[in-house]
């Protein structure tokens, strides 16, 4: 029960440091709003399938963070700097978590959670959990196998 306590709380500090005000301020060029418009235009054509921004093919990235975008856009009906930056948000507290979890099961409780805590107020790290950029959900692709692979190891 305590660590189930403890686990939560390092959640819960997790998303406030990568989700509080994240729709104060404007996306920054010149990446995110290129995101979002692209994220924007599937919407708005419903087509998930052929990234798009002015009307163009945009193939520089790979869709996953559109798709994502989109789908915490949806309940509002539009993209906004809130649902913009959430796919990475969300995806720093995965890290965050399965961090914890490998560092457990590697070297115990008290090294899981500073682990944890390191990782979260690490700037860059806050900063890129906190912007909408691919490199959050590629950090978290990366993450989920390396947890995966020791697992099943």
């Amino acid at each position: 029960m305590k660590e189930r306590l403890l686990l939560t709380s390092l959640l819960l500090l997790a998303a406030a440091l990568f989700m509080v005000n994240t729709w104060g301020y404007d996306l920054w060029p010149p990446d995110e709003p290129r995101f979002a418009e692209v994220a924007r235009e599937m919407m708005q054509a419903d087509n998930y399938l052929t990234p798009t921004v002015n009307g163009q093919p945009y193939k520089e990235k790979p869709p996953l963070l559109f798709w994502a975008i989109s789908a915490a856009s949806l309940p509002f009906g539009d993209v906004n700097e809130f649902t913009a930056r959430v796919p990475s948000a969300l995806g720093g507290i995965i890290i965050v978590l399965l961090t914890y979890l490998l560092a457990r099961r590697l070297y115990g409780q008290t090294v899981a959670v500073w682990s944890a805590l390191v990782l979260m107020t690490t700037v860059t790290f806050w900063s890129e959990a906190r912007s909408s950029r691919t490199d959050m959900l590629l950090a978290t692709a990366m993450m989920s196998s390396l947890y995966a692979f020791w697992r099943w190891h």
